[in-house]
Formats: structure tokens, C-alpha cells, sequence
């Protein structure tokens, strides 16, 4: 069973480095950072390369408009040189209002991840690309030693990217998506995807909050303090809609949080965990979020009970 953290780490290089020397150290099979306004998770884990042997590193997920692909490529391939070879690569195109921030135009995402993954994927397979499409012209080329060519992942959320995953990408990287609208239209359509460019179907990683609890008021709280900003987003407002799940024009609900939060004793862990296996993912990775009187402490306990599923 492939399990690995997220965690929201974007403030401190020092702490995201002894993060995932603690994840190497647990025995979780990956360790991801995700990309915020705060540190350069390519650097960041570019100095944790240094300081693990085994654990797997990656980005989820770098938004792709502000960095041109060829500026991208250079960076994931420096990350895994330094990385020995364990670093994965996720992107997206992340949201209309977050592009905003930076002043950039949300347009036609998908004719643009296309162009962006074939020019990336080819930089970094090949160390050279000529691409001539209708959003880049491109030829380049890089000159790096000892850089393993690193998977590429995209993050997907709705049909067209998750058939557009399976056709270009090295995987699909998905996060609050529900364990039911995984199977019924995200497995589906990578794999249309890829049976569209006639190769394998590409490994589908799942992403998920997590909270060693019980008490669903408690886990409403925290995804109202912590995850406040999604159900203002119109992509994961669609997944929850298609996914039976009303959303309340305030925010989140217990509803939401029960199919996008994985939360429970040990026991009820492991069972929801499974059955994000058992709808397709290949690989399950959790943030660990703290809750009730005491967060630090809660989060703590509940990295402890999913190492131990983890080594199971």
C-alpha cells in the first residue's frame, strides 16, 4: 500500500526539510509539498533530497501560468538531481481566482496544459524540444548531469483533465475529490485518456485531509479553519455537486467534510483509506490536520497511527 503525506508547509525551508526527513524516517512512501505564496517547494525539497534516502519527493501542485515550461523543466530537473532520482513533478493550472492574484488570464486551460506537458515531458525525456503550437514556440534544450528525468503528474479534478492526464502526463494527482466521484468519472476518463493515445493507463494519486478523530463537529471546525478557501472555487464545487454532495452557499458542511476529509480512530482510518484504494487510486497521500483543544498534539498522533499503516 503506496501511503504518503502532504503537508501545508510554506512558511518555514527548515521545517519543510525536517518534515520529510521525519516521513523518510516513518517508513511513508512519498512526501509532497504544495505550492502556495510562500517557499519555493522546488528548492525546499531540493534540501531535503539531501537530508533522506528513500522516502519519494514532490510538488502538488506547482501552478503552471506563471512559469514558462521550459523555466519549469529546468527547475524539476535541477530538484532531481539533487533529489537522487526521487522527484515527481505535479502541476496544474490551478483556478481562475488565483491566477488573478497574479494578474494572469485563466484561458482555455486545457489547450494549454496539453502544450505545457508535451514541451515539459519532452525537455526533460530528451534534454531537447521543438515545439511550435498555438500558445508556446518553443525550442530549447537543457544541459544538466546526473538529472534523472522525473515523472510528470497533473492535477485533475474534472473529466477533461483526467482524460488529458491519461493521454500526456506521467499521472494524475487529485485532492478532496470523494472516493465515489473518483471511480465514476476520474479512473474512467484517464483511462479514456489513455486508451485515446494507445499506452497504459497512467497511476491516479489521491489526496486527501486527514484527521485522527471521532467527533464531526471537530472535523467541520477544522475544515472551515483550514480549508476555507475550496468551496469558493468553482472546480471543486462541481466535484462535490456531482458527487451527491450539496454545497452551502457559506462554506463547507458536515456533508462535505465526510466525503472529502478522511477522519476516525485508527480503525476507521485504515477502512476509509481503503476505500479510496478500492475506487482506483494507486497511491493514497494525507495531510495531517490537528483538531480540538490541542491541534499540534492531535496532528502528531495522527502522523503516529498512519505510520503505522503505513509500515503494514
Amino acid at each position: 500500500m503506496k501511503l504518503s503525506l502532504l503537508f501545508p508547509e510554506t512558511r518555514d525551508v527548515g521545517r519543510a526539510r525536517d518534515l520529510a526527513v521525519q516521513t523518510d524516517e516513518q517508513g511513508f512512501f512519498g512526501f509532497w509539498l504544495g505550492s502556495s505564496f510562500g517557499i519555493d517547494p522546488f528548492i525546499a525539497l531540493a534540501l531535503a533530497g539531501d537530508a533522506t534516502s528513500r522516502v519519494q519527493l514532490g510538488t502538488a501542485v506547482v501552478p503552471t501560468w506563471p512559469r514558462h515550461p521550459v523555466v519549469m523543466a529546468q527547475q524539476a530537473a535541477t530538484a532531481s538531481a539533487a533529489c537522487g532520482g526521487r522527484f515527481r513533478l505535479g502541476v496544474g493550472a490551478s483556478h481562475e481566482p488565483v491566477m488573478g492574484m497574479y494578474g494572469i488570464e485563466f484561458d482555455r486551460p486545457i489547450g494549454h496544459l496539453r502544450e505545457y506537458l508535451d514541451i515539459v515531458r519532452e525537455l526533460l525525456t530528451t534534454s531537447t524540444v521543438k515545439h511550435k503550437g498555438e500558445r508556446y514556440r518553443v525550442k530549447a534544450f537543457l544541459d544538466l548531469a546526473d538529472a534523472p528525468p522525473p515523472p510528470v503528474l497533473l492535477g485533475v479534478l474534472r473529466e477533461q483533465s483526467a482524460r488529458l492526464a491519461g493521454g500526456h502526463a506521467d499521472g494524475a494527482l487529485s485532492w478532496l475529490c470523494p472516493a465515489n466521484y473518483l471511480h465514476e468519472t476520474i479512473v474512467p476518463n484517464i483511462a479514456k485518456g489513455a486508451a485515446a493515445a494507445d499506452r497504459d493507463r497512467p497511476p491516479l494519486i489521491a489526496e486527501l485531509p486527514c484527521a485522527l478523530t471521532t467527533d464531526r463537529t471537530a472535523v467541520l471546525a477544522m475544515a472551515v479553519r483550514d480549508l476555507a478557501v475550496y468551496p469558493h472555487m468553482p472546480f471543486y464545487r462541481a466535484i462535490w455537486e456531482e458527487a451527491g454532495v450539496a454545497v452551502p452557499d457559506q462554506g463547507w458542511s458536515s456533508d462535505m467534510a465526510d466525503a472529502s476529509v478522511i477522519y476516525g480512530d485508527e480503525d476507521g482510518l485504515a477502512a476509509k483509506i481503503r476505500s479510496f484504494f478500492d475506487a482506483g487510486a494507486d497511491e493514497v497521500v494525507l495531510s495531517p490536520f490537528g483538531v480540538g483543544d490541542d491541534p499540534a498534539r492531535s496532528q502528531a498522533d495522527c502522523v503516529r497511527v498512519l505510520a503505522d499503516l503505513a509500515r503494514e
